[in-house]
């Protein structure tokens, strides 16, 4: 219970706010906090300041405070205006004694400056990763599924209206005319045809030979398959990768994801530009392949939509490329997205390739 207190002078009995009250009480809450096993703290968000933290957080946090405190203030100051309460889990990647390690963060607003945040650890990346992909998943494909309504919709309503009008009309219309309404139905027919024969290539489902190859080896080899082509775009292509990194994947899937980002690259670098990849991590779980351009940066709302099937940016092209790249990546146990560049030059994608046995 918040005790009242009398304002001296006056006689009329104030309310303490909410930060005097946990300031007060920070005894009491420290009992409490630290029986839970979660990291929690309560924030001043407008001040910056931290009113209490629990054990459980600094044991957490260690040296990294800073860089946590940072990304729950950048988040709380984007999301604020946006709903009256930050019940929003957020995850969170970094560096930590142990390698990388993946945290997730929840806020609670519980009055106009104070929020109060539980901060845990991901125990298993590999579960955390697969569960990332099953979700992306369910999510394409409730994408796919309007896609495909709408793409088969469209032809089969051309087709329909046009035998209905020929249906009603040809005993009066000249035989141009009915050639005409033909064609028409023709072309609808193919339109459809070609949509099909998209959805067979994304949705294929060839067997998977899964072997142990040298990952700077198979780029190069990806590279001299191309390089005719980086030549005539006068792009520049740099394989980073450490000699020494073994990986166990498909090498035609590989071949085809590289492919699929080597040819979305060329679509929109101008002359003289280039293309970069490296091995930013490696640990017992993932190899962190990064793929990296210096053109022009894709827009944070399209980094995940670029995955969708059917969608595209470019004039021309029919937006499978990067959808096929995923699967084939979440197929062999792996994953792969599109991230903002720490320097915001370019596109940088992040393939997750599996250091692990899947079979």
């Amino acid at each position: 219970m918040i005790n009242n207190h009398k304002n001296p002078g006056s006689g009329k009995t104030v309310e303490p706010t909410l930060e005097a009250y946990i300031k007060e009480n920070s005894w009491a809450l420290k009992t409490i906090f630290n029986e839970i096993s979660t990291g929690i703290i309560i924030l001043n968000y407008k001040e910056r300041a931290v009113l209490f933290a629990n054990k459980h957080f600094h044991s957490i946090v260690k040296d990294k405070e800073k860089i946590i405190l940072d990304n729950i203030y950048n988040y709380i100051n984007t999301n604020i205006h946006k709903q009256k309460k930050l019940d929003v889990s957020q995850d969170m990647e970094m560096n930590g004694d142990r390698g990388q390690i993946l945290l997730t963060f929840t806020t609670y607003r519980i009055s106009e400056e104070i929020i109060v945040v539980f901060l845990s650890e991901i125990s298993s990346r590999l579960i955390y990763f697969l569960t990332k992909q099953e979700n992306l998943y369910y999510n394409k494909l409730a994408e796919l599924t309007a896609e495909i309504a709408h793409e088969i919709g469209n032809p089969l309503s051309g087709i329909n209206t046009s035998l209905q009008v020929m249906l009603h009309n040809i005993s009066t219309w000249s035989m141009e005319k009915v050639k005409d309404y033909i064609k028409r139905t023709i072309n609808e027919i193919n339109r459809l045809s070609d949509f099909l024969k998209r959805m067979r290539e994304v949705s294929n489902e060839d067997k998977l030979e899964m072997k142990s190859t040298n990952l700077k080896g198979l780029i190069d080899r990806i590279h001299l398959q191309n390089e005719d082509i980086l030549k005539q775009k006068e792009i520049t292509f740099k394989n980073m990768v450490d000699k020494g990194i073994d990986i166990s994947i498909d090498e035609g899937a590989f071949f085809q994801i590289i492919y699929n980002l080597l040819n979305n690259s060329m679509h929109i670098l101008s002359p003289n530009k280039e293309i970069k990849v490296y091995v930013e991590e490696v640990d017992d779980f993932f190899v962190k392949l990064v793929y990296r351009n210096d053109g022009k940066p894709i827009p944070g709302e399209l980094m995940e939509k670029i995955f969708s099937p059917l969608y595209t940016t470019k004039g021309r092209g029919e937006g499978i490329g990067l959808p096929i790249s995923l699967k084939l990546m979440t197929r062999m146990g792996g994953s792969m997205k599109a991230v903002p560049p720490e320097d915001g030059i370019g596109a940088k994608f992040v393939l997750y390739i599996p250091n692990y046995d899947i079979t």
